[in-house]
């Protein structure tokens, strides 16, 4: 077992027999049950204290509970159907388990671990003792998260259980129609993205005339330019073109990978154009300052990324009302 494999088991295993198949279970839920993408939905169930609300993600059979308080392994339900043979009938295999971010928890256990090599080499003892005491409050989350999640199982099943009888009992009159429904948004090519993310650098190069004095000043400008515009406009502009690529492909929630390799790629910038800077012979000699600029100089990206993101969910907004006001 690994590491962090023992917060990550399921919590519970157990089966129930529905009279929906497994096509008329899933056309209920989309029909009934709201999507993770519903933010007011989403945000009334965290306010909740004793009801719980299922959300169901891409795949309609995974569905995502909403409690009162929030808590990063929470149980969510996979579902997974058998045919009872000639009988009516589903016989339905529930699985609740936290969501697989054992990702995350590596990449900040090595986040820390690298923390404390960079401190020894640049002999800054102040900034030792953080990376060391990051492991272990990173254990004690895990274990308080699995802990409160284990507590919340028992009203999850019996809320599962309570919204499923009550969907049978109205459905059971009735006779279900399984319509086509459009999974995600077609996709659109995106070659015309390129140029325009070109575009910034190539108007750096022209209208800043220092940059062509010299190579140092060049790359300094395409490095910025490339990080402070590029990086949060290419963002939102994959956010809205490919959405699967911002959830996991297994639970279809929303994935935290795609953001660590978005501020990966942010660091790596800014460690490029340090060492880049060493080159030309330009370096800070407070040890201090070179061990605060290579861990946390990635964080400038928020200057631009926060007015550009909320300019991207204000377009959003807008374009969800219009479509609302032509229908």
């Amino acid at each position: 077992m690994s590491v962090f494999g023992r917060f990550f088991k399921p919590y519970a295993e157990y089966c129930l027999r529905t009279a929906f198949s497994e096509d008329e279970l899933k056309s209920v839920f989309r029909k009934e049950l709201p999507s993770c993408n519903d933010f007011f939905a989403v945000f009334k169930a965290g306010f909740d204290r004793e009801g719980v609300t299922f959300f169901r993600g891409c795949d309609p059979l995974k569905l995502h509970p909403g409690l009162g308080g929030r808590n990063s392994l929470r149980g969510e339900i996979s579902i997974r159907c058998e045919r009872t043979g000639h009988s009516p009938g589903t016989i339905l295999h529930i699985t609740i388990a936290p969501p697989d971010i054992s990702l995350l928890a590596w990449i900040m256990l090595c986040f820390s671990v690298t923390l404390g090599i960079i401190a020894l080499c640049a002999g800054t003892w102040q900034a030792l003792f953080p990376a060391l005491l990051m492991p272990g409050f990173l254990f004690m989350i895990l274990a308080f998260c699995r802990s409160s999640g284990e507590n919340e199982v028992p009203k999850i099943r019996e809320a599962f259980e309570s919204t499923l009888r009550k969907l049978e009992e109205k459905y059971r009159e009735e006779a279900i129609i399984i319509p086509p429904e459009k999974q995600g948004r077609e996709k659109i090519g995106l070659p015309w993205m390129i140029p325009l993310l070109i575009l910034p650098p190539v108007l750096v190069v022209f209208f800043d005339r220092a940059g062509t004095l010299s190579l140092r000043n060049f790359l300094h400008d395409i490095f910025g330019t490339v990080f402070l515009v590029d990086l949060p406009v290419g963002m939102c502009l994959l956010h809205y073109y490919r959405p699967q690529f911002f959830r996991s492909r297994k639970s279809g929630h929303y994935s935290i990978v795609p953001w660590a390799i978005f501020f990966f790629v942010c660091w790596g910038i800014v460690a490029l154009e340090m060492f880049l800077e060493t080159l030309f012979g330009s370096y800070p000699e407070n040890g201090f300052a070179v061990f605060c600029a290579y861990v946390f100089g990635w964080m400038y990206i928020w200057f631009t990324m926060v007015p550009v993101g909320l300019l991207y969910l204000l377009l959003r907004i807008i374009l969800k009302l219009r479509r609302k006001t032509q229908r």
